[in-house]
């Protein structure tokens, strides 16, 4: 025996709401018909989703503009709640947070050399090397022709740090680039 099916609906729980339906398509292949989810901006009609669920002040101003033909007035309303809108600007957790902070100046330096750019600096410098000390977010940054160069600047960088502060580094953290 052969089922024939000439709508889908998708369920929230076993007897729940609707979320989303669509009807059988001459092909077999079901398309979700998103009419279902809980768009209040599209309410009274459709243009905030037919406008790729634009923000929802700009679509009052296009409205006022008259910039759209044929398009509804679009008055500003207290409830302006998008699921799909929700849903697009939800964004993954931060970042751990830092396991290890810096009490005294030098105790920690963050380095990173980049490069080679694109386009060379003034005096043809391709890379660049970055210096930050983590305790007081002292930022050096030196330009370098060649890759070669960054250890000869770290030690002018120490050298120049141990003078002004009196104070040796204990640690440097690098993303291993080399």
């Amino acid at each position: 025996m052969l089922l024939h099916f000439t709508k889908c609906e998708i369920r929230k729980g076993r007897y729940g709401k609707i979320v989303a339906t669509t009807s059988q398509p001459p092909n077999d292949i079901y398309v979700l018909d998103e009419a279902t989810k809980a768009c209040l901006l599209a309410k009274e009609d459709e243009s905030h989703k037919r406008m790729g669920h634009i923000n929802f002040d700009n679509l009052v101003k296009i409205s006022k503009k008259e910039s759209v033909r044929e398009m509804l007035k679009i008055s500003k309303t207290s409830n302006t709640l998008c699921e799909a809108c929700r849903h697009g600007k939800q964004t993954k957790c931060g970042f751990k947070t830092k396991e290890h902070f810096a009490s005294h100046p030098l105790e920690l330096i963050h380095t990173n050399l980049c490069g080679p750019m694109g386009t060379k600096g003034l005096d043809g410098e391709l890379y660049f090397m970055l210096m930050v000390d983590d305790y007081i977010m002292m930022t050096v940054v030196s330009f370098l022709k060649k890759k070669y160069a960054a250890f000869e600047c770290f030690k002018i960088y120490k050298e120049l740090v141990k003078n002004e502060t009196d104070l040796k580094i204990k640690c440097i953290r690098s993303d291993y680039g080399g």
